[in-house]
C-alpha cells in the first residue's frame, strides 16, 4: 500500500483490524472503512463506499487471508469454514462486486495467494486448499474478464519476513528442533518485493499478462530442498 500511495495512487483498504488499519491509512494518506468479510452483506456494503469515495475503480487487491495450522483430520468444521470463508469465498465476493467498475477503464486484479497454492504445506491443509482454489478462481476471473478488458493475475509469497508465513515455519521448527528452510537465494521473501510485484501487476506495464502466477520466493518452489542447493 505505501509503495501503491507513493506511486500516487488512491488507496481504498478494509480490515478487522481498526487499530492496525487506522494507523496504517494515517500513516500512507489511503481511506480506510472497517469491516468483517465474512459478515452477510459487508463486501458489498465495503465496495459501494470505496466507488463512493474514489469516484471509480483502476485495480482490486485480494489480500485477506487467515491461517490455521493444524493436520485436516484435526481440522474443526469452524476452522475450515473461517479459512474458505476468508481466503475464497470474500475474495470471491470482492472480484463479482468489483468487476463493472473495473471494466469501465480496464482494470486489474491481482490476488494474494501463496507458495502453499503449489505445494501442499504439512499442518496447514486448509490453508493449502484455500490458497489453490484462489488460485484457479484468478483464472477462471482472467477467462472471463478478458472479454470485459480485466486482467486477473496472483502473487505467490515465499515465506515473508514477517509475515504469518514465516511465523507458522519458525514455531514449526522450533517445536521440530529445525532451523526453518531457507530459499536458495539465501533470504526470506519482504514485503516490500511482494508489494513491489503487486504495484508491476496493477500497472500498464503488465498489460499483456493475465492468468499469471507471479512467484515470490526467492526460489523456493523452483529448488524445495533449498538447503542443500546453498551447502
Amino acid at each position: 500500500m505505501e509503495l501503491l500511495r507513493h506511486d500516487g495512487a488512491e488507496v481504498f483498504l478494509t480490515g478487522r483490524n481498526r487499530e492496525r488499519a487506522e494507523a496504517l491509512a494515517q500513516q500512507t494518506g489511503a481511506r480506510f472503512v472497517a469491516g468483517d468479510v465474512r459478515e452477510p452483506g459487508a463486501v458489498d456494503a465495503i465496495v459501494a463506499e470505496a466507488l463512493a469515495t474514489l469516484g471509480g475503480l483502476d485495480g482490486l487487491v485480494l489480500a485477506a487471508g487467515v491461517l490455521h495450522r493444524a493436520p485436516l483430520p484435526e481440522t474443526t468444521d469452524a476452522a475450515w469454514d473461517a479459512v474458505i470463508e476468508t481466503n475464497v469465498v470474500a475474495p470471491f465476493l470482492f472480484a463479482r462486486a468489483c468487476l463493472d467498475a473495473l471494466s469501465d477503464g480496464g482494470g486489474a486484479i491481482v490476488a494474494i495467494a501463496s507458495g502453499a497454492a503449489d505445494w501442499p504445506e504439512a499442518e496447514l491443509g486448509a490453508y493449502s486448499v484455500s490458497k489453490r482454489a484462489l488460485l484457479w478462481m484468478t483464472r477462471m476471473l482472467a477467462v472471463e474478464g478478458a472479454t470485459r478488458g480485466v486482467r486477473a493475475n496472483a502473487v505467490c509469497p515465499g515465506h515473508t519476513a514477517a509475515g504469518m508465513g514465516s511465523v507458522v515455519v519458525a514455531g514449526a521448527a522450533l517445536e521440530d528442533g529445525m532451523p526453518p528452510p531457507v530459499p536458495p537465494s539465501g533470504t526470506h521473501t519482504t514485503a516490500t518485493e511482494v508489494a513491489e510485484a503487486v504495484a508491476y501487476l496493477l500497472s500498464d506495464a503488465a498489460a499483456g499478462s493475465t492468468g499469471a502466477t507471479l512467484s515470490v520466493d526467492g526460489g523456493m518452489l523452483a529448488a524445495l530442498r533449498a538447503v542443500r542447493v546453498r551447502q
